[in-house]
């Protein structure tokens, strides 16, 4: 009302070129609001972007410190693992049936045991399947998410190969021992002995159920390995988001 005042003004007074100079003044006026308005809405969106940015990086964070837990708890299955199948190792012998039949079940029950890491994946699925990952603004932290996850499908490949072995024993037990007096050795088998004539013992001078054992350690000495290296880069990965919002 005020500036419709003022352009009236000038018309009745027949002042043209000053009421042309205030009418480009006002438009200039009202660029200059829409350019504002516009960078305070760029700038309201940036803030968005970046909360939103940051509370994903902290969920990574978080997903990745219980993968790191579940890890380290995996790990030392594994090495007891590697320990039972190398004693078992170490007692393949043409002399064999002096062994105690019961200290061999339990180090086939103890070697027969098959853990297997299952990192979450949800999260980063996630961000795989709406492209988010490529929109981070830290390089570093992209480039290590996708070196995870070359070392994942690595990892799923080791697993299925060293899950494989584990089969390949069992069902050679199936045929050439007894599974029920190793499965006694079970806190969730309640059952007795085998009363059938038939004894573990007698596998330990059998050279294909050597070559069994001997490809179940040489998978799970690769497990090992693989798990050692995601570790590694879980700690880069959790430094690396630490970084991020800090």
């Amino acid at each position: 009302k005020f500036f419709r005042k003022i352009r009236q003004s000038l018309i009745k007074e027949n002042k043209f070129s000053r009421y042309l100079l205030y009418a480009i003044g006002e438009i200039f006026l009202v660029v200059i609001g829409i350019l504002i308005a516009l960078q305070i809405n760029n700038w309201n969106e940036s803030r968005k972007n970046k909360q939103k940015e940051q509370q994903l990086i902290f969920n990574l964070k978080i997903e990745f410190e219980d993968n790191l837990r579940d890890l380290d708890s995996i790990s030392k299955d594994v090495d007891s693992v590697i320990v039972a199948l190398e004693k078992v190792f170490q007692l393949f012998s043409p002399e064999v049936y002096t062994i105690d039949q019961n200290k061999v079940d339990k180090l086939f029950s103890d070697a027969l045991s098959s853990p297997s890491w299952r990192p979450s994946q949800y999260l980063l699925n996630t961000l795989g399947a709406s492209g988010s990952i490529s929109e981070l603004k830290n390089e570093n932290l992209k480039l290590l998410l996708y070196r995870w996850s070359r070392l994942k499908n690595e990892m799923q490949e080791v697993d299925q190969r060293t899950e494989k072995t584990g089969e390949e024993i069992i069902s050679y037990l199936k045929h050439n021992g007894t599974l029920r007096n190793i499965d006694v050795n079970s806190e969730t088998f309640n059952y007795k002995k085998t009363n059938l004539n038939i004894e573990n013992t007698k596998l330990l001078s059998d050279p294909v159920f050597e070559n069994h054992i001997d490809d179940k350690l040489f998978m799970y000495g690769l497990t090992k390995n693989i798990l050692k290296d995601a570790r590694q880069l879980i700690i880069k990965l959790i430094e690396e988001c630490e970084r991020s919002y800090d």
